[in-house]
């Protein structure tokens, strides 16, 4: 009874007819009608077609298809599925079709929730086939088929082993696909048909290939081929070694006993690896495997099995498809049957992947293994896939044509990988086995295709890879795997090989650094080492001889090196040179090593800032920086002041809670010494002023290396631009003038006074620098000439004198040029601070010290200045001469006639100066009268030329009185 909401009730009598050698179901309208539907069912004897009656709201009468399950138990379970009926008018068949269409998810979302691992349906495997058979379309039999491959409760709860029961289920799929592709031939289908089909059919022919490939793998594993792998230490005759296998074997050597092997090389020198002995399960095969569409790859067959893209999920499954790569010749060949199976054995380009990131996850003894002897299955492996790859190529040159073919035999893409993996040393010994795979397989194309493909030019990309891994080597070594500051970037060829990832100033300065901290000593080498007829570069054939090899190997010691905070010194041990003996090149790039120099140093201070030694290193490599000025020097400048001084000046001035790059608990106690706070003010205030004279010259632009350099050298990694220094000089920004100078004036005013009250006075406007943007900001110009300002350019000028008096010969006036610089801000005259600078020596006894200075600078002096306060000076001096002479008997009358006028006002002239100056230095009076001398001459025709000459006289009379008592006292002797 058919029921529809025009015509309402209507009966219609059916044929249903169960073909059961066909599996299948037809339904035919009576009488004389046409088929309605056809549904095919299980091939079993014991299915029944029963026909139910329900309610009037349902319809219709219903027709199900009822079949006996035998269970593992021995008991019988019992399946109804319904046959649904589509002959309905037009309007009634949208509502019909729907429901048929939710009655069949409901048997495929049955079906999942059998294999769902949360479920609490309690099934055996026949029960699970069994509900795989109820699927009705082609659609969701392929994804039940994907589903019940990756499912492991099969194999955890109801005992599957193997592949045998998915065999199953492939097979019913396929009888069913057979049965529908006849009716299809027979009848015709539409486009929605054909492309169920044909999807169906691609699913069956990917799990057909994965059942063998495993079958082979599986019949392997269970063959006592999983007892744990001992590595060998006996490497072979180590007489039979090639030069690169020695070398690879060498470097092993001196890695695992660098810091570098647990830091950089960490996977080459693993602990004791677990090795999995149980065979390997369907389901964890069936998941780390995909077809092609699913990789996303641009090569391969469509049909082939594939691994997953992820490339951890894979690693697993790759490890043990290669494993008989580890035992004897008799298995050797299962890698290739699995392969082929797969349908990826002509994928050279994945194949070399794969095999890629097997060798990568061996610890490096296993590959060691394969350096020598007559059984190296490693290399056998990739001779032969190289040799297939020709056969493919004489057999079809469609399918691998002769640039590919190329690309193969040099291994290309084992190649690209070796280059990108940052364990070294393994890198390093699969080159080697790649190198010798590549040179025998190629030597046997040579001569087949006459010349056509050489050894030599297929070798030589390896021996290039070889040799830029020896450099990254003996860098990542020399530096114990410190190699960025960043620590993002691994050092591999490939980053290396990339301008702008990785500098190599920046190694070639820390190497320095381990050596000494002497700017002018590692200059010297610098230097050196340029000229050197002895340096070589390791990256080309003068490193492959055995000389240069121990060499670099010995470079790379341990016991050769020191630390960046315990350098070792310079020795003369030829056979542990630094890196840039090796890298001579750099060694005209004086100032960008310096640059490096001056951040690693500070960055040393800012974790040890008791040390000060190593901040007033990192200025002396400043100064460097200072005597070249150019847009990276400025903007080293400018890191390291913004960076690490310029937050202690601001914590400094305005407390701690300003500056949040300190530790209070670290800065607190360095601010109360009084020694470390006073050398520190003095490195701030140097490196201000080395960024006031930068920023107010012409500083030539940045110019990267390949643009200065132009000789093509052989050198790797080649001169080229620095991404640190080019990414600090990007940062630069306008300095204003008025603000560092203002910077400059407080630093200075601090050094003088260590009292913020006394900055206060002489910069009002103080407390608005200091701050992370000041020194690009406008400031307010500051009061001239005060009182305060005078005296703190007075107190710098005692200063200054005092520290340079010590110099037997002072003949400039560097010493005072910050003086200058900041009294020129005060407002005041340069020639002031010069004239106060020599008259503070002149005070201090210094006088033969600045001959030559004075002469030559009379005219850059305040004059007057100058000679009345020389003048107060000479009657001190000659005032103490006198009394002194006094004591004397012998010495009384010329005393005596001296005038008394000129004598008088000397000794008041003496006693006011004496009585302000407790640190009033006594001087011979040979000293004196010279100076008075010079004086005079400096006064003709002046308002002091008659004090001056009244002294000379007195001079002069005192020294003739004095050689004359000594000739006499010789006579007498």
């Amino acid at each position: 009874e058919l029921w529809n909401e025009e015509s309402g009730s209507r009966k219609q009598i059916y044929l249903v007819i169960h073909f059961q050698r066909k599996g299948i179901v037809e339904i035919y309208r009576l009488r004389q009608g046409p088929r309605v539907s056809l549904v095919a069912v299980p091939d079993q004897n014991e299915c029944v077609v029963l026909e139910c009656y329900g309610p009037s709201s349902v319809g219709r009468i219903e027709s199900f298809l009822l079949e006996v399950v035998n269970d593992a138990g021995g008991g019988n379970q019992y399946i109804i599925e319904n046959l649904i009926i589509n002959d309905l008018p037009l309007k009634s068949l949208n509502a019909v079709q729907s429901a048929s269409q939710n009655t069949r998810t409901m048997q495929l979302n049955l079906f999942m929730q059998l294999l769902a691992s949360d479920t609490n349906v309690p099934c055996s495997a026949a029960t699970v086939l069994a509900t795989y058979k109820r699927i009705k379309t082609l659609t969701d039999l392929g994804e039940g088929l994907e589903a019940l491959s990756k499912c492991n409760r099969l194999e955890d709860e109801m005992g599957v082993v193997g592949a045998s029961f998915h065999s199953q289920v492939v097979a019913f799929s396929k009888s069913r696909l057979d049965q529908v592709k006849k009716v299809e031939s027979e009848e015709g289908s539409g486009m929605t048909r054909k492309a169920a089909i044909s999807d169906l059919e691609s699913k069956l022919n990917y799990h057909e290939r994965l059942i063998n490939a495993f079958d082979t793998l599986n019949n392997f594993e269970t063959k006592d081929n999983l007892k744990d792998i001992v590595m060998d230490d006996d490497s072979g005759d180590l007489r039979s070694l090639s030069s690169w296998a020695s070398e690879a074997l060498s470097w092993l050597i001196v890695a695992s006993e660098n810091d570098a092997a647990s830091s950089r090389f960490a996977p080459a020198f693993p602990g004791t690896q677990k090795q999995n002995n149980k065979p390997l399960r369907f389901s964890h095969f069936a998941r780390r495997c995909a077809p092609k569409n699913k990789n996303k790859l641009p090569f391969g067959d469509n049909n082939a099995v594939y691994f997953t893209p992820v490339k951890r999920d894979r690693a697993p499954i790759i490890a043990r498809i290669f494993r008989p790569l580890l035992r004897d010749i008799f298995v050797f060949k299962v890698v290739n049957s699995i392969l082929i199976h797969l349908g990826i054995d002509s994928d050279f380009e994945t194949l070399q992947l794969y095999f890629g990131e097997w060798l990568r996850s061996l610890p490096a003894d296993a590959i060691k293994a394969n350096m020598s002897g007559n059984w190296r299955p490693m290399v056998r492996w990739l001779h032969d896939m190289i040799l297939n790859a020709y056969q493919k190529n004489r057999q079809d040159a469609q399918e691998v044509d002769d640039a590919a073919l190329e690309k193969v035999v040099k291994l290309e893409s084992l190649l690209r990988f070796c280059s990108e993996i940052e364990d070294l040393p393994k890198a390093f010994l699969i080159a080697v086995i790649c190198i010798d795979a590549v040179s025998t397989a190629s030597l046997q194309i040579e001569e087949k295709t006459y010349g056509k493909i050489t050894q030599m030019d297929s070798i030589r990309p390896w021996e290039l890879l070889l040799r830029r891994l020896r450099v990254c080597l003996l860098v990542s070594l020399r530096l114990s795997g410190d190699v960025d500051s960043g620590g993002f970037n691994p050092l591999t060829v490939s980053s290396v090989s990339k301008p702008g990832t990785f500098s190599t100033y920046a190694w070639i300065a820390k190497d320095e650094l381990t050596l000494s901290h002497e700017n002018q000593v590692l200059m010297a080498m610098e230097t050196a080492y340029l000229s050197s007829s002895e340096a070589f570069y390791p990256s080309t054939v003068d490193g492959d001889t055995i000389a240069h090899k121990k060499a670099i190997l010995q470079s790379c010691s341990n016991s050769a090196r020191g630390s960046l905070r315990d350098p070792s010194g310079l020795t003369s041990d030829s056979l542990s040179p630094p890196l840039l003996f090796y890298l001579k090149d750099h060694g005209r790039c004086t100032n960008r090593l310096a640059a490096h120099r001056a951040l690693i140093l500070v960055g040393l201070w800012g974790q040890a800032p008791d040390n000060m030694l190593l901040l007033r290193r990192c200025v002396e490599s400043l100064q460097i920086l200072h005597e070249n000025p150019n847009q990276f020097g400025l903007a080293t400048l400018l890191e390291i002041w913004q960076s690490r001084i310029r937050p202690v000046f601001q914590s400094l001035m305005f407390g701690f809670g300003i500056a949040d790059e300190l530790s209070e608990e670290v800065f607190s106690s360095l601010i109360e010494d009084k020694v470390w706070l006073s050398e520190y003010t003095i490195h701030a205030r140097t490196i201000l002023g080395m960024i006031l004279e930068c920023s107010s010259g012409n500083l030539s632009q940045y110019i990267s290396d390949e643009d200065t350099f132009s000789n093509k050298s052989e050198m790797w990694p080649p001169l080229r631009e620095c991404p640190i220094l080019s990414a600090l000089a990007s940062k630069l920004r306008p300095i204003k003038s008025s603000s560092i100078m203002l910077h400059h004036i407080v630093a200075f005013t601090f050094e003088m006074t260590h009292d913020i009250d006394s900055i206060a006075s002489a910069v009002p406007s103080f407390n608005m620098l200091f701050s992370v943007g000041s020194l690009f900001s406008e400031m307010p110009p500051i009061p001239k000439e005060s009182i305060e300002q005078r005296r703190l350019i007075d107190q710098a000028i005692v200063d200054r004198a005092k520290k340079s008096s010590s110099n037997p010969v002072i003949d400039n006036f560097d010493c005072i040029k910050d003086v200058d610089l900041v009294g020129k801000a005060f407002g005041l005259d340069p020639k002031y601070t010069r004239t106060r600078y020599l008259v503070e020596i002149i005070r201090l006894g210094k006088d033969a010290s600045i001959n030559d200075l004075l002469g030559g600078s009379s005219t850059a002096l305040m004059k007057p200045l100058f000679i009345e306060e020389l003048v107060k000076i000479l009657c001190a001096r000659l005032d103490g001469i006198i009394s002194s002479l006094k004591r004397t008997k012998q010495y009384r009358g010329v005393v005596s006639r001296l005038d008394a006028e000129t004598s008088t006002w000397m000794k008041e002239q003496a006693e006011r100066f004496t009585s302000q100056d407790d640190d009033y230095t006594p001087v011979s009076l040979i000293t004196t009268h010279s100076l008075i001398l010079r004086l005079r001459s400096m006064t003709e025709n002046d308002t002091f030329s008659d004090q001056i000459n009244s002294l000379c006289l007195i001079s002069e009379m005192l020294l003739k009185a004095v050689r004359e008592q000594e000739q006499q006292r010789v006579m007498d002797i």
